[in-house]
């Protein structure tokens, strides 16, 4: 199967009234009133779609938008620590924290290096991938950039939650108090359960620019499923 190439686009203008069905993309109106719009992607199945954000693939000045935008929210939470959850989280955290006037930031990682610290590693499941198990890491070189530091993690599209859940708890167990999250998108509601059920009391509050729901396939195009 052929794809088209992949394009998104940024509007400072707003959304304009478009409504259901979609065919080939879809406007996500942001917090601030632009619009971020992006290319739908069917599920194996071709009776779900997505719309989606890739941020190594965006161009250049879209994703000068959206870090702007991701820094302006974050800014009034007073991080003192930006921590970038992977694999695309990490596009964003790093400008993030320099737009911030940070020093540094915290990149969490999969890959465990010979020096690093099994007791700051906490196992994670895939949806795609249900009987591989992975780790996300903190290198331990890196503990004192959080201990004690009030730390926003970010992360592109929260979806399932899992790998936001798993930073908030080795971060805490790195000594680091994790006041929210921030992602460019929040997708469908599933995350809320995930973190709900794996961060203690209280979940730390999730910052978006913006939501995309799922969709599925109908005679006239796709819809937003209900719920979503």
């Amino acid at each position: 199967m052929t794809l088209p190439a992949y394009h998104a686009t940024w509007s400072p203008d707003g959304a304009p009234a478009a409504t259901p069905p979609y065919d080939a993309s879809y406007p996500v109106r942001l917090h601030d009133g632009s619009t971020l719009t992006l290319p739908l992607r069917p599920l194996p199945g071709d009776a779900q779609a997505i719309a989606l954000l890739m941020a190594n693939q965006t161009s250049f000045a879209v994703e000068h938008q959206l870090i702007r935008l991701l820094a302006e929210m974050v800014s009034p939470l007073a991080p003192e620590a930006i921590v970038g959850v992977p694999t695309m989280g990490l596009a964003y955290a790093r400008p993030v924290a320099e737009k911030l006037g940070m020093g540094d930031y915290v990149a969490l990682g999969h890959s465990r290096k010979f020096w690093y610290d099994d007791s700051l590693a906490i196992p994670l499941t895939s949806s795609t991938s249900p009987d591989q198990t992975k780790h996300l890491y903190i290198d331990p070189a890196l503990v004192d950039r959080v201990r004690g530091r009030r730390v926003v993690v970010i992360d592109d599209v929260l979806n399932t939650g899992r790998t936001a859940a798993a930073a908030v708890q080795l971060l805490e167990r790195a000594g680091a108090s994790v006041v929210a999250i921030a992602a460019v998108l929040t997708e469908g509601w599933a995350w809320r359960a995930a973190l709900a059920a794996a961060c203690p009391a209280p979940v730390p509050p999730v910052h978006a620019l913006g939501h995309i729901p799922l969709f599925g396939r109908q005679a006239d195009g796709w819809h937003p499923l209900p719920g979503t």
